[in-house]
């Protein structure tokens, strides 16, 4: 996929106005998907919810991808802010990271010009994604010179461009296709949401609805999940000591009947085969949150997670060597020890 994504600082940075300018300096040429249109003071979440709508995220990576198919570059712009929620449980950096697109930051030329840019900067980079342009938008005839000190600080501290009024010369092809600014050594992680746990029915003599309403429980505090991680805290908070077939069958059949009624989504292993897990999330959240490692071990981390991780690492650290990413993977976790089970689990994410 070829293009740029455009994204705020915070409410009405003039994202739309960017990417309307971006189109017009690629000569037209250019496809403009926005993720929202529930913009203004608001975020798009509660935008959407103020206008009795509610945003999928599912369907507008869809929708954003279907709009990519041609040979022009997709100009994708949201608004609210990169950090801001298009729904409950899905951000903004959420899309960015699923659609991989090199980075343009959109910053009004207001007071707190520079602070804006700067956090968003690194919000952006500790994504692991790469940031092609700032942006100002509704550039003044006459800027103060407070503006012009702070535009002139940013092109002197920051390693991309910084782009203000005129916009026939600005180059939209080199952004497109050269990738943009990436590393720096940051690398953010999501705190990890462990379930509260509380006691629960032995499995093996619970009914279907008490143990799927444990189970949303769970996954709504820890998922995306392996699902096999769900069944042990299940089994655990129920006073099991090893989780059995016996106990685990209706688990299972609990997931199953939750996915059927779409109040899970579950990507059965047949689908992930390297995981050999089935794994679980809530509607409207992000295939892959990269988090604190928390009460897991590293192999109840899914695989796609350590996977991003990586990713993350690459552009930050530029490392290259195997046996000194997974070194860099089980620090960023907190992990000490390189055991050969570790090697291993950390070798299937590499392999991705």
């Amino acid at each position: 996929m070829r293009g740029l994504f455009v994204a705020g600082t915070g409410p009405d940075a003039g994202e739309l106005e960017v990417a309307a300018a971006i189109r017009s300096a690629a000569g037209g040429s250019a496809a403009t998907f926005e993720a929202s249109d529930h913009g203004g003071a608001a975020v798009p979440a509660i935008a959407a919810r103020h206008a009795g709508a509610e945003i999928d995220p599912t369907a507008v990576v869809q929708a954003a991808r279907g709009a990519a198919q041609g040979a022009d570059p997709l100009i994708a712009v949201t608004s609210g802010g990169f950090m801001a929620p298009l729904a409950e449980r899905y951000l903004n950096r959420d899309l960015a990271v699923e659609l991989r697109l090199p980075v343009v930051i959109a910053a009004a030329a207001a007071p707190g010009l520079f602070n804006a840019v700067l956090l968003t900067f690194e919000a952006i980079r500790g994504a692991g994604l790469a940031i092609a342009v700032v942006a100002i938008s509704r550039w003044p005839e006459q800027p103060s010179r407070v503006l012009l000190d702070e535009r002139e600080l940013l092109e002197r501290l920051l390693p991309v461009p910084v782009v203000a009024g005129a916009r026939e010369g600005w180059p939209v092809a080199e952004w497109v296709d050269g990738g943009g600014q990436m590393g720096g050594g940051h690398v953010s992680l999501d705190p990890y949401i462990a379930w509260d746990e509380r006691p629960v029915a032995d499995p093996r003599d619970a009914g279907r609805q008490e143990i799927m309403a444990a189970i949303l429980e769970i996954v709504a505090a820890e998922g995306p999940m392996r699902a096999s991680r769900a069944y042990a805290l299940y089994n655990r908070a129920s006073g099991g000591k090893k989780l059995t077939s016996v106990a685990r069958a209706p688990l299972s059949s609990a997931v199953y009947w939750l996915a059927q009624e779409g109040k899970l989504t579950l990507t059965r292993r047949e689908d992930v085969p390297w995981q050999d897990d089935d794994l679980i999330r809530l509607p409207g959240t992000p295939p892959v949150k990269v988090r604190e490692l928390g009460p897991r071990t590293l192999e109840e981390v899914p695989l796609d997670e350590i996977a991003e991780l990586i990713t993350r690492l690459r552009a930050a650290r530029g490392i290259g060597d195997d046996t000194e990413m997974k070194r860099a993977i089980l620090s960023t976790y907190g992990l000490m020890r390189l055991t050969s089970r570790a090697d291993e689990y950390l070798g299937l994410a590499l392999q991705l």
